[in-house]
């Protein structure tokens, strides 16, 4: 009995360390853990490259250490790049982004290293998101780089 909890102990052991370095990338409505690609060479960019809305993945941190990653609508605006959570109170990754707003975003096969900020100035929602602004349950968040 003793060895058969040896080996789950170590089992769960070698599974949660796994979910903690294997990537597994979010698709759709799937969410996944850490985001796999290579971090950009360059992280202070203007996002000239971002055109209209793009499909873009955001991971998080999360308390217990195995990354979460979801697949979000980005765009970029006056040099800075946005991402929308629609009814963002009953998810969980603004929540991880409100203890730790360390996040990394992934376009097309770049990861860049930034800070999830969430915008709730009403003059700032306005001039981000135009007549959207005054929509209950829709939130968005600032891209700072670190």
């Amino acid at each position: 009995m003793k060895r058969i909890a040896i080996v789950l102990v170590g089992l769960v052991v070698v599974l949660y360390g796994a979910a903690i370095l294997v990537p597994v990338d979010p698709e759709e409505r799937r969410p996944g853990t850490r985001l796999s690609g290579a971090t950009a060479p360059e992280q202070e960019t203007d996002w000239a490259f971002v055109e209209g809305r793009v499909r873009a993945w955001v991971e998080t941190r999360t308390a217990y250490l195995i990354p979460h990653s979801i697949t979000v609508s980005a765009w970029a605006d006056g040099g800075h790049l946005y991402v929308g959570c629609r009814d963002c109170d009953t998810k969980t990754w603004p929540k991880n982004v409100a203890r730790d707003n360390r996040v990394r975003v992934k376009i097309g096969n770049a990861i860049y290293e930034r800070r999830a900020i969430r915008i709730t100035d009403p003059d700032d929602r306005r001039a981000v998101l135009g007549p959207a602004a005054d929509r209950t349950g829709f939130a968005v968040f600032r891209m700072d780089p670190r």
